[in-house]
């Protein structure tokens, strides 16, 4: 029978050495380990076969470990059987981290692209966006951010705020680079990070939320300072 439908929209982002997984939790109960019968199946050995549950219950995340199974919430060791989660925690379970993120449509966290074109491409020299949108689409026609020289969707940023903020390739589209290193899996951006794309340059910067009340604000050095966004918890 399966678990009752989770009222919230939250994802888990896995981290497994150079790689980062993303899961949208579904159900009120959630296993994580080896075993191939569970929700989240993380083959390394570190990971115990059942390694540990994230529940959903009365407005809560609950990490529950399972067993003896060493687990470490926010660098400190799970000593009870179970903890309250919150957005923006990190588990580590063995060699892999996992990171809570708060779903819907918009972040915490407000993502400025400050986009320099390439020269010639016919277009203002450059231009700001900003937006807290949770997936902030980049590249062609229709995209959150529309580049020139793109003919279609390229790159996703998904911005989780404590979550963590990552860029994630489209198959067969045009090449991105994040500071110069080719983006061909979902990896972790920050603040000051910068990406290049078809020649056109996009630096990142990463802002609490409430900066949006005062959009105009945006490009002033100081604003920029003042609401620079907390960064996501250590693994």
């Amino acid at each position: 029978m399966n678990d009752p439908a989770l009222p919230v929209e939250a994802t888990l982002f896995i981290e497994v050495r150079d790689r980062i997984y993303r899961y949208r939790f579904r159900d009120a109960v959630t296993s994580v380990g080896s075993a191939e019968d569970n929700n989240v199946r993380i083959k390394e050995p570190s990971v115990a076969a059942h390694h540990l549950l994230i529940t959903w219950a009365e407005g809560q995340f609950h990490l529950r470990r399972v067993e003896e199974a060493a687990v470490h919430l926010n660098g400190e060791r799970l000593e009870t059987w179970s903890e309250e989660m919150r957005w923006g925690d990190v588990v580590r379970i063995g060699d892999v981290r996992l990171r809570l993120g708060e779903g819907g449509r918009t972040s915490d966290v407000a993502a400025l692209l400050l986009v320099t074109p390439p020269t010639g491409a016919g277009t203002r020299p450059w231009q700001a966006v900003a937006t807290q949108r949770s997936e902030i689409g980049i590249g062609g026609p229709n995209a959150d951010l529309v580049l020139p020289g793109v003919d279609g969707p390229c790159l996703v940023i998904e911005n989780f705020g404590l979550a963590g903020t990552y860029a994630m390739p489209v198959e067969g589209a045009t090449a991105a680079y994040l500071n110069e290193s080719p983006v061909v899996r979902r990896v972790r951006v920050k603040d000051g990070d910068v990406l290049r794309i078809a020649g056109s340059t996009i630096r990142m910067r990463l802002l609490r939320g409430e900066v949006m009340d005062d959009p105009e604000a945006l490009l002033w050095p100081d604003v920029l300072k003042r609401f620079a966004a907390p960064l996501p918890l250590p693994g």
